[in-house]
């Protein structure tokens, strides 16, 4: 029987509360690993007596070049993935960057191209300009195969994991929409979205050029 989201919400909190202090341990990072084992089917979850499941993954571009890979995972219990994407529900993305190396730079510019392209007008983006600078400034550069980790509760907001430790949380409901839009906007590259939603893209693709 599903869980009350009020109740799974409640637990869900409690546990990113600890991640964000530290108290609980990160999954590891793993060496280099083919692109079908990179990131794992299932991952349990502090706090949720279930292991939440991968629903899909895919490969994000950057002026047409691979930045990383990404992973979808949910709770069993939500039936529709597609929720996701007004960030009501909770839901941890993986990403695993590609390029050989990234500097702080080009990293920073890449997330506060992607959230304001995601929060989709400048009003939006307005409101949520502030904590955004806040927490680009602080990223650091990336190597190929860095993971990072973001855990989102709607109760308890963002936590995002980086070396394997829980390192910024991110709260607003704007700034956190803006965020997941990334990945399942509707300005978001369709087909790694859908990818990433569990669709089929090689047959939608096919479908399309019938």
């Amino acid at each position: 029987m599903p869980v009350p989201m009020r109740a799974e919400r409640s637990r869900l909190s409690g546990a990113v509360a600890l991640f964000g202090l530290g108290l609980l341990a990160a999954a590891p990072i793993l060496s280099a690993q083919s692109e079908e084992a990179a990131f794992a089917p299932q991952i349990a979850m502090p706090g949720n007596q279930q292991a939440w499941r991968r629903v899909g993954q895919a490969t994000f571009q950057h002026y047409f070049q691979p930045y990383y890979r990404a992973a979808l995972y949910v709770s069993p219990t939500l039936r529709d993935a597609g929720e996701v994407a007004e960030a009501l529900t909770a839901y941890q993305v993986e990403i695993l960057w590609q390029p050989s190396e990234l500097g702080e730079t080009d990293v920073r510019r890449y997330w506060r191209q992607a959230l304001r392209t995601a929060a989709g007008d400048e009003d939006t983006y307005g409101r949520i300009e502030a904590k955004a600078e806040h927490w680009i400034g602080q990223l650091p550069a990336v190597h190929h195969g860095d993971r990072w980790v973001f855990s989102y509760v709607p109760d308890a907001g963002m936590t995002v994991q980086i070396g394997g430790r829980p390192v910024h949380r991110l709260v607003g409901i704007d700034l956190n929409r803006s965020l997941t839009r990334v990945w399942l906007g509707e300005h978001a590259d369709p087909e790694p979205r859908a990818a990433l939603l569990g669709a089929d893209t090689a047959t939608q693709h096919d479908s399309s050029n019938r």
